[in-house]
């Protein structure tokens, strides 16, 4: 998850991301380790149609339009995230040889998923999804966040709308050069929040 210092994954101004966005061939490489040991990319439609088409591009040997200069990281990730099974929660996207799709009790299904054999599984979504998906026990091992070196004023926060309380250990931090922060925290309790 890549998100700014006060929390926001995006705003309508920036789209996805925001300017700057310092994020190289040492970001990269560090995120393709993560990638590199699952085998599913589960995520949003929004995350599929904004986030896929474009390493896809890359895989196949062509450069998008909008894309700035490439490093050797940015070709690994490009082949390493073609090779997972792409997950997608989507209740109009149909399935497609690129992609499952799946809608419904999101949570129950990555729980039967997880349980069987196969490697990790990454979790690409925004707050609306993640918020009930945290909640669920068990379901999430980690969180590996990017925080940036930027301040937006709107827009989403990672975690809006989070339906329980998360204890988190800290696994490894690392500070890049271009200013951002990569933080892994290892899930240690999923507490259910009292009603109000």
């Amino acid at each position: 998850m890549q998100t700014t210092l006060n929390n926001r994954i995006g705003s309508s101004e920036f789209g996805v991301f925001w300017e700057p966005f310092p994020w190289g061939e040492p970001e990269q490489a560090w995120i393709n380790e993560v990638f590199r040991r699952a085998d599913t990319w589960a995520m949003s439609r929004r995350m599929f149609e904004a986030i896929v088409p474009w390493w896809e591009e890359i895989a196949a040997g062509r450069s998008p339009d909008d894309a700035v200069e490439l490093h050797p990281a940015d070709f690994d990730f490009a082949m390493i995230q073609h090779g997972l099974l792409k997950l997608v929660f989507s209740r109009s996207l149909e399935p497609s040889a690129d992609r499952r799709v799946i809608h419904g009790d999101l949570a129950a299904q990555l729980v039967a998923l997880k349980a069987g054999d196969g490697a990790d599984i990454i979790l690409s979504c925004g707050p609306r999804t993640l918020s009930s998906l945290a909640a669920t026990p068990g379901l999430i091992d980690e969180y590996v966040v990017a925080i940036h070196p930027a301040v937006i004023a709107e827009g989403p926060g990672l975690f809006d709308g989070l339906e329980a309380d998360l204890a988190l250990d800290l696994v490894e931090s690392r500070v890049f050069e271009g200013g951002a922060v990569v933080l892994r925290y290892r899930v240690v309790e999923v507490k259910a929040r009292a009603p109000a």
